[in-house]
């Protein structure tokens, strides 16, 4: 909450320097009043994951690396939507958020009006109807490593309070060029626009030590993603090829054309509809489906499911019990684990 000194739109709370924040700039969200910003409104995602190949990963990682999260951070959207798996475990984080108690503590030797404003504080949040939402929306953070939450101030009885808050894409966001840890909103310009001072919830969640477009759970979990649509698709084809048996149609000497066209849409046709009538005098003959094994393909599309559980909770055992090292024990060890991350 932001107090207001009489007859003035200063605030009494000071920046880093010691300037009192102008309280004009609290009136309309930073995205809203900059006209610069507007065309974030109307950007529609790309989703990278479409033709996604090695060498089409490694240049939007190289790209993010660069200050250009855009590619990235969509990948990381089409990740979530595109993998249930990545989606489940990813859940798991977020909800476990939402049950966590908090407190608002005053700062240490506090006065009586500091004791005063933190129970206000606390009070004002306890009653925040946006409060779940934006824990949650900030938790976007796990994957992506970082999300912003705009906010939407009102002002009432001689002060400004949190009204409401706004995600916005991670992929409106760029970092500074000399400072890679320094989000900034792409308004079009080398350095991007600054975020408004208490404008923003920004949450930083980091996988790894690194600077903010390397440490995100995105780029450890891009390849096992990459590597499981390989397996998916190919057994699909397998399943496709390998799963249904050869069907062979036979006409007679001297058949016409239109008689062989009719004797092949029986064949393409008869196998999904179990039924179907040919002339006299052509026969159908049902060969045994091609052999092979689909279990090279499951053990793919295991082996990078188990990676993205380690990756995000830490273990497989609160999410992939496999019947054979799966252990009471083990699994208590794991689900410590996961309440730890």
């Amino acid at each position: 909450m932001v107090k207001q000194q009489s007859n003035t739109r200063l605030s009494s709370i000071v920046d880093k320097w010691g300037r009192p924040i102008e309280t004009d700039a609290l009136d309309e969200p930073q995205t809203q009043a900059d006209a610069k910003l507007a065309s974030l409104y109307r950007e529609f995602a790309d989703h990278p994951s479409s033709g996604l190949n090695p060498a089409k990963l490694a240049r939007i990682m190289k790209q993010a690396e660069q200050g250009d999260l855009k590619a990235q951070c969509e990948l990381a959207e089409d990740m979530e939507e595109k993998d249930t798996h990545i989606q489940s475990e990813l859940g798991k984080r977020k909800m476990a958020l939402q049950g966590v108690d908090w407190v608002i503590k005053p700062p240490r030797n506090a006065t009586a009006q500091e004791q005063k404003d933190t129970e206000m504080i606390q009070e004002l949040l306890e009653d925040a109807t946006w409060m779940d939402d934006a824990v949650f929306d900030l938790s976007d953070a796990t994957l992506k490593s970082y999300s912003n939450v705009e906010l939407d101030w009102e002002f009432a009885e001689g002060s400004h309070y949190i009204a409401d808050v706004h995600h916005r894409e991670p992929s409106w966001f760029m970092t500074h060029p000399e400072d890679r840890s320094q989000l900034r909103l792409r308004d079009g310009s080398y350095e991007g626009a600054a975020l408004q001072p208490f404008g923003w919830i920004s949450h930083t969640a980091k996988a790894k030590s690194g600077y903010l477009g390397r440490s995100g759970l995105v780029r450890v979990l891009a390849w096992p993603f990459l590597f499981k649509n390989y397996s998916v698709r190919d057994l699909a084809e397998f399943l496709e090829i390998y799963g249904l048996p050869i069907r062979l149609g036979r006409y007679p000497e001297g058949a016409t054309e239109g008689e062989k066209m009719t004797l092949m849409r029986a064949v393409m046709s008869i196998g999904h509809n179990a039924g179907g009538i040919i002339p006299k005098g052509m026969d159908i003959d049902f060969q045994n489906a091609a052999e092979g094994q689909s279990a090279p393909f499951m053990d793919m599309i295991a082996w990078c499911e188990k990676s993205q559980s380690k990756a995000i909770l830490g273990g497989t055992l609160t999410s992939q019990a496999d019947g054979k090292s799966s252990t009471n024990a083990l699994g208590n060890v794991h689900n410590e684990v996961r309440e730890e991350i």
